[in-house]
């Protein structure tokens, strides 16, 4: 059974540690989330792979210019901006995080998008909106941090329009995790414990299409992207690998969980696909 309960206080040892909030602000540019690489393209351009997932996040909402959309787990509002700008839509960015909230609302203040994103606390378990008052919701790698996925799927139905679309991207395991090897799990469950992937534990590559399902989705695509996400899980390893061992030797490995995450990320590879699901609340 899923856990009942917001764990703040693991979502800041992965967020709020100076070493993580360094990580996301001067390598990764504000965001917190993988990349997408076409065949034939560099792995090693990985702010441009990041670029292209966002694009795929915008092309699978497949929303009007004007359309109201919600950001589940917002972080700094990078995903959110993007989808501002390059498709026109109007974004609600929810998140737990108060330094997250402080971060989304300077930078698009800066980028002159405060009409067109707005940011505040929220838990995507019990969101704070009205029934159907959005017209598309996606989560940007956020899912797999949901302490219970079946009701955050409800409350993404919830909150959609009949018709509305929600997308889903991120990581997961191949299968339940309870099942797969014990060399595996003694690499991934340490893991999904130090990054607060609560969710990971609960859903899985087979899986989450029927979580969809039951929460009253139509699913219209569950699309391995893993060979997308490959490239940039190879360059970071070779980017970050000997920083990370450096570090993990002769300073505090507890400061640094997101670097440690772009490295191990590579031991469990095996075991994780990265899925893009689209899905649609049937209209009435």
């Amino acid at each position: 059974m899923a856990a009942q309960e917001l764990d703040l206080a693991a979502l800041r040892r992965v967020y709020g540690r100076t070493g993580s909030r360094w990580f996301y602000t001067r390598v990764a540019r504000n965001a917190r989330h993988w990349g997408w690489t076409e065949p034939g393209q560099s792995k090693w351009r990985l702010w441009r792979a990041q670029r292209r997932l966002e694009d795929v996040l915008g092309q699978k909402l497949a929303l009007p210019t004007g359309s109201r959309v919600l950001d589940a787990g917002c972080g700094a509002g990078v995903v959110a901006r993007a989808m501002a700008t390059r498709f026109g839509l109007l974004v609600t960015g929810v998140d737990v995080l108060d330094f997250h909230l402080a971060e989304a609302c300077r930078l698009s203040a800066r980028a002159a998008l405060a009409d067109r994103t707005v940011f505040s606390w929220g838990d995507y378990h019990e969101l704070p909106f009205p029934d159907d008052e959005f017209d598309g919701a996606y989560s940007m790698e956020t899912l797999v941090h949901s302490y219970h996925p079946a009701r955050a799927l409800a409350e993404f139905h919830r909150v959609l329009r009949p018709g509305g679309r929600l997308v889903l991207l991120g990581p997961m395991s191949t299968g339940p995790v309870e099942e797969l090897p014990p060399s595996a799990r003694a690499l991934l469950e340490p893991y999904l414990d130090a990054m607060a992937m609560t969710g990971a534990r609960f859903y899985h590559a087979g899986n989450l299409s029927q979580l969809l399902t039951g929460a009253g989705f139509e699913v219209e695509e569950a699309l391995d992207a893993t060979p997308y996400y490959t490239p940039t899980t190879e360059a970071v390893h070779a980017y970050f690998r000997l920083p990370w061992e450096v570090l993990r030797r002769f300073g505090d490995p507890a400061r640094w969980l997101n670097l440690r995450s772009t490295v191990e990320m590579y031991d469990v590879r095996e075991y994780v696909a990265w899925y893009v699901h689209t899905a649609v609340k049937p209209s009435r």
